[in-house]
């Protein structure tokens, strides 16, 4: 099954988003935790140029798991196929199974707020108060793989923070969802957080960075003043990464 979805992924991916994944060397196929900018809302680009790239290195039969909302894992057919290509619910007791198995795992620590923050502030790293993967880290002793990519998050236009509208509507209650703002794209104009329209055709640029790994025993998961220094030392090198790709991008969605 992976196999075919690799190769419609391949395909897609190639003739819409035209993606360079720099870096790719410093993936692995043992256990580590790859932690990844989110862009694009539902549509995931990033999430599935960086599959492509994973899997045209180390093969389709090997297993990545990403660790995703428990809701989209519940969706009637998008969540039965998300599971078949790896995806996990975001439980520590999730990544953790994984790691035993020594297998890789993505995940995006920003969620909703980060794949659906405004059209300014697309080149931001946007991890908010979540520090529940640099904990994940240290306890089980997996390196840190960071992931940035410019051209993501330009397949729709984010229109506002969304956040009080989450909170409004419920959705933030019912969903556990913290952003839902509007956006512009095509053909419907402004929907609820690009639902229903077509991404633009937005040439995406990831970078794949050195991996981290942390000196510290698996106690120091629990020692908060660790934990924050781990964090901002990851935050800063993806940030300082994704400041780079941003400076060499020309036009919005050409690249």
């Amino acid at each position: 099954f992976v196999r075919r979805v690799h190769r419609f992924l391949e395909s897609a991916t190639s003739l819409w988003y035209r993606p360079e994944v720099l870096g790719v060397e410093h993936l692995s196929d043992r256990a580590s935790l790859v932690v990844s900018t989110h862009n694009g809302g539902f549509w995931m680009p990033d999430v599935y140029t960086l599959l492509v790239a994973f899997w045209r290195r180390f093969g389709p039969e090997t297993p990545l798991h990403g660790l995703m909302h428990s809701f989209a894992l519940r969706l009637p057919v998008l969540g039965r196929l998300w599971r078949k290509l790896g995806a996990i619910p975001a439980h520590p007791d999730c990544a953790r199974m994984a790691f035993e198995a020594d297998r890789p795992v993505l995940v995006c620590p920003g969620g909703d707020v980060d794949a659906l923050k405004p059209w300014r502030r697309r080149h931001e790293v946007s991890f908010g108060e979540r520090r529940g993967f640099v904990r994940t880290a240290l306890r089980h002793r997996v390196p840190i793989v960071p992931v940035v990519s410019v051209g993501a998050h330009e397949v729709f236009f984010v229109l506002n923070d969304g956040r009080r509208w989450a909170e409004a509507t419920g959705f933030a209650r019912v969903f556990r969802v913290k952003s839902v703002p509007f956006a512009f794209g095509l053909p419907f104009g402004i929907t609820p957080a690009g639902f229903f329209n077509l991404p633009f055709p937005s040439k995406v640029v990831q970078r794949v960075l050195p991996p981290i790994a942390f000196d510290e025993p698996p106690e120091a998961a629990g020692d908060p003043a660790v934990v924050e220094r781990c964090f901002e030392r990851i935050r800063a090198e993806m940030q300082a990464a994704l400041d780079e790709l941003a400076a060499r991008r020309r036009w919005p969605i050409l690249g």
